[in-house]
């Protein structure tokens, strides 16, 4: 079967986790017998963008024509984003330079995820063409601006302005141009069947990671102390809780034996290091990746996760999980789909250090605390391999190409 994956961004360009979900389904298609092809995007000095082939996929990237490239977006001013929104609500470019890889090799399937950047010009070009379309929603980029429903202030949005309630109703509307909608929690599904998705074919299919071949070995590395680490990997934003951490810590008693080590760049970073300056038991990690990454989860006794936005389907709750590590996180969004509150770890309101602060002391200091977590955990985590998210795309796959051909628009 010949598979075409759209996502905005593909390494080793990375903004999140969306990009590395869609490497790993792209690579282990291929490893199963399929061709598959990758469009992406590029910013204009990119361009022209050879192709290339990365692990078996057939990577094209190019520069969707608009005011900036998508990835910058977090650098730009208000009124510059106000027009790319209105170019990206349907991009005529996009759609053509999409169109012409369709017709240098026609796909069986398309399977759409971050397409902010591209828009849904994509899916009508498909459409046009008679190729069934299953879209992957990763974050509220159909039904927010911002991609993450929160207001300026930092609090969950929940009466849109007359601006993001227009943005939402013509994106809601592109969504007639595919045949299935899936998100990898039931929550993200949920939330855009309450807003009013026009996909009658609606389903969960959940994301997938490449696990450690044995928690076994990772378990002999660890020492018995490692239940008083704890450890945050995330993006340094007000969203991801990196201030209710700090505010958490502060509120620790001073002579506490605590290590929490914070991983990842971003806007707090400052505030992070800050923080680590007047508090020895605040690490700050910056960036880390491969050996190092490996390195912390197996040190670490617990991950934190202490978001205030109404997070889908964090990968590195599985990814702390296959570790073997206790979740301490917010009870929002789709996070209790994937942490079991006593079971698997603690969950604690969001933006509340002083709950927060509460549970580290409890699983650092009471030998009696989920004294099976380790193994429930990692338990867990099983449930969440790239083997089990390829059966799932497979068997939707295989569904759609067995239909008669998509109506054309």
């Amino acid at each position: 079967m010949h598979v075409l994956i759209a996502n905005n961004i593909y390494p080793p360009i990375q903004a999140g986790g969306a990009e590395l979900i869609v490497a790993y389904l792209a690579e282990g298609l291929v490893r199963r017998g399929h061709r598959v092809t990758v469009v992406s995007t590029c910013g204009p000095e990119m361009e022209p963008y050879p192709a290339e082939i990365r692990q078996g996929v057939e990577v094209i990237r190019f520069f969707p024509r608009n005011v900036y490239w998508s990835f910058s977006r977090s650098r730009q001013p208000g009124l510059r984003k106000a027009v790319w929104h209105a170019r990206d609500a349907w991009n005529r470019d996009a759609g053509r330079r999409f169109k012409a890889v369709l017709d240098r090799g026609r796909p069986d399937v398309v399977n759409t995820h971050l397409i902010d950047g591209m828009s849904a010009a994509i899916w009508a070009r498909a459409r046009q063409d008679r190729v069934p379309v299953l879209h992957t929603a990763h974050d509220y980029h159909l039904l927010c601006p911002r991609a993450f429903l929160m207001t300026r202030d930092w609090a969950v949005c929940t009466t849109p302005q007359l601006a993001c309630r227009t943005y939402r109703g013509w994106h809601l509307r592109t969504t007639r141009q595919i045949d299935t909608f899936a998100s990898p929690s039931q929550f993200l599904l949920d939330r855009h069947a309450q807003a009013g998705l026009a996909v009658p074919r609606r389903i969960v299919l959940h994301n997938g990671i490449p696990q450690p071949d044995t928690i076994d070995a990772v378990r002999r590395a660890r020492t018995p102390d490692a239940r008083r680490r704890f450890l945050m990997l995330a993006r340094l934003t007000q969203e991801k809780g990196v201030q209710v951490v700090l505010d958490a810590v502060a509120r620790l008693p001073p002579g506490l034996d605590i290590e929490v080590a914070i991983a990842g760049t971003g806007p707090l970073e400052d505030v992070v290091r800050a923080a680590a300056a007047s508090d020895r038991r605040i690490v700050p990690l910056g960036y880390i990746t491969g050996e190092e990454k490996q390195a912390a989860l197996t040190r670490a006794g617990h991950l934190l996760l202490p978001s205030q936005w109404l997070e889908n389907a964090p990968v590195v709750i599985v990814e702390a999980a296959a570790y073997g590590l206790g979740i301490v996180a917010s009870r929002i969004g789709g996070i209790p789909e994937f942490v079991a509150h006593g079971h698997t770890g603690l969950l604690v309101p969001p933006g509340d250090a002083a709950a927060l602060a509460a549970s580290m002391v409890h699983l650092a200091c009471d030998d009696g605390a989920l004294p099976d977590l380790s193994s429930a955990s990692h338990a867990m985590a099983q449930r969440f391999t790239v083997d089990r998210m390829l059966d799932g795309y497979e068997a939707e796959f295989h569904r759609l190409t067995a239909q008669p051909a998509a109506r054309a628009a």
